[in-house]
């Protein structure tokens, strides 16, 4: 009797104690407000969002079989699209001609390798190869294809009964080709040609695209979206079905599409739980949430004052607008605590924050600055030295009109070189200068050589670095020309993007180390060659960005164009 006495007494002083205590009560107080409206909202916002969370999830598997469907079928429409066009191409005897599948004279392979080279510029940036092939198993197109092979696969069989206005489409492995990784999965497309002409009678049109990205991508909605995908021909054969998938059943959820031009369906499957899985996770996490907030509420009310928390939360909001770009944010310091100088410390970080951006800015401006005008005063020497020995040549035998001539239109084009003022001059004032060059070399060599000049009258109002294209002129008659010999042409043209200016020679032509070496500083030779062409690049990718500039294009013996992209100023 006792004891029990003593343990009553115990817990009402405990009991007293506690709710005497003034923490405890804000404790309880702030646990007894919290909890009703956590426990409420949390399993309101856990419906509304299951609910939310399954309609998302449902539309995006949608979308991510319709993009599924969309892109086999993209594919199917792009090699459907170029298959018809090739097939109309061979239908007309007056296009095409295929007499003998060797050539037997220099005529015939001219047509073939013509013919060849109307597949390959069919071909997209996943196709992966384009051939016409024969009764006999003699194709055209590349020399990378085994046919061998390729006619021995078990699909081919199916081809051989396919009449005209049919088609076979299917996957399969690249092991029919010489180079290139054997295992990679392939699309074909084999359409049988209309054309009963020559080599083209019971010939087949096969093309061949990369399949690697269309099965990444059904790989993603196995592995990230617990898919099971089924494919079937137009024969209703599974030409693909996903290995290890689960059981069937009736509860999973189910996509079916069907390609009526090809006869393809998709078929895309989803168990149950992977369906609901986000709202069983959310539901967790709900629970998770109401218990951790409970704890939260009893830090938060033990150890925190509201004063605190409002400093915090300002200091907050002052991070966020800076992570936002504003650099001109501030907080005032109140108190000289913890808080009071985490703010203070803040203050100074974005001070020192504005005074670095501004010193790079000013750095990488006169850095820019400094790069164009060094770009800008490296003139390449040869012009002046040149001009100066046909001058005194020219002297020697034909007499001072010449050399007055020469002298004129050599001040006319060093007057423009030499003229610092400004970088950026409209198209039609660089032409001026082309044109008293190409007189001065004209006087030089004589009436050697050809010049063409297609240039479009909406684009001689467009900006373009001083000398950009005396260089390059410099190059074909210094370089590409023997005595000043041969054909230059000029095209200045707008794209819808950009302005293009193409400058095309007959000259000797020059091989990919050559270009190299003109594009490539660290590659400049001692004698200084290729220093122009090179300014001319980097001076129009310092104007206007590095998606602009100067490429190169050469054929040894028969031609070199220069491209030069610009953007649309005025």
């Amino acid at each position: 009797m006792g004891v029990r006495n003593i343990f009553k007494q115990r817990i009402v002083k405990f009991i007293f104690f506690s709710f005497g205590s003034i923490r405890t009560k804000m404790v309880l107080f702030f646990l007894i407000v919290a909890l009703f409206p956590l426990l409420l909202f949390g399993f309101l916002s856990y419906g509304k969002s299951s609910e939310i969370v399954n309609k998302q999830y449902n539309e995006y598997e949608q979308f991510a079989v319709s993009q599924l469907d969309k892109q086999i079928e993209n594919t199917f429409e792009q090699m459907y699209v170029v298959s018809k066009d090739i097939n109309q191409y061979l239908s007309d005897p007056t296009l095409v001609i295929l007499k003998e599948e060797i050539p037997r004279s220099y005529t015939e392979f001219i047509e073939i390798k013509n013919f060849e080279r109307y597949l390959e510029a069919h071909k997209t940036y996943n196709t992966k190869g384009i051939y016409l092939i024969t009764n006999t198993g003699y194709y055209y197109g590349n020399n990378r294809l085994d046919i061998h092979k390729l006619l021995q696969k078990s699909f081919w069989k199916e081809i051989n009964s396919l009449k005209e206005g049919d088609l076979w489409i299917g996957f399969y492995n690249s092991d029919h080709y010489y180079t290139g990784e054997k295992n990679e999965k392939i699309m074909g497309l084999v359409v049988p040609i209309e054309s009963q002409f020559g080599v083209l009678k019971g010939s087949k049109l096969l093309i061949e695209t990369n399949a690697e990205e269309l099965f990444s991508y059904i790989g993603f909605l196995e592995n990230k979206l617990h898919s099971s995908i089924t494919l079937k021909n137009g024969k209703h054969q599974v030409v693909y079905k996903t290995k290890n998938a689960p059981k069937e059943l009736k509860t999973d959820i189910v996509w079916n599409n069907q390609f009526d031009a090809y006869g393809w369906d998709v078929h895309v499957r989803i168990p149950k739980e992977y369906y609901y899985q986000s709202s069983n996770v959310i539901y967790r996490y709900t629970i998770l949430a109401i218990l951790f907030s409970i704890i939260l509420v009893y830090v938060l009310a033990v150890v925190f004052s509201v004063p605190l928390t409002k400093r915090i939360k300002s200091l907050t909001s002052s991070m966020k607008r800076v992570s936002e770009g504003n650099l001109d944010t501030q907080i005032t310091v109140t108190s000289h605590d913890e808080v009071g100088v985490l703010a203070q410390s803040f203050n100074d970080m974005v001070n020192q924050i504005k005074e670095l951006i501004e010193q790079i800015s000013t750095t990488e401006r006169l850095k820019r600055q400094a790069e164009l005008r060094a770009f800008h005063y490296q003139i390449n020497p040869h012009l002046l030295f040149n001009t100066l020995n046909s001058i005194q040549w020219k002297a020697r035998l034909l007499g001072a009109k010449e050399v007055q001539e020469m002298i004129y239109h050599l001040t006319e084009v060093l007057h423009e070189n030499l003229n610092f003022s400004d970088e950026l001059i409209p198209i039609k004032q660089e032409l001026q200068t082309i044109k008293h060059y190409l007189k001065v070399q004209e006087i030089r060599y004589g009436q050697t050589f050809e010049y063409i000049e297609d240039v479009h009258l909406e684009c001689l109002d467009y900006l373009i670095p001083r000398m950009t294209l005396q260089p390059l002129f410099e190059n074909t008659f210094f370089h590409a020309f023997e005595d000043g010999r041969g054909t230059i042409e000029l095209v200045v043209m707008a794209k819808p993007e950009h302005l293009e200016i193409i400058l095309t020679d007959n000259g000797k032509g020059m091989n990919q180390e050559i270009i190299e070496k003109l594009l490539i500083p660290k590659h400049q030779n001692d004698k200084g060659r290729g220093i122009g062409v090179y300014n001319v690049d980097q001076r129009v990718r310092l104007h206007f960005g590095m998606e602009y500039g100067l490429s190169i294009e050469s054929v040894i013996g028969v031609k070199t164009i220069f491209t030069i992209k610009l953007p649309k100023r005025r």
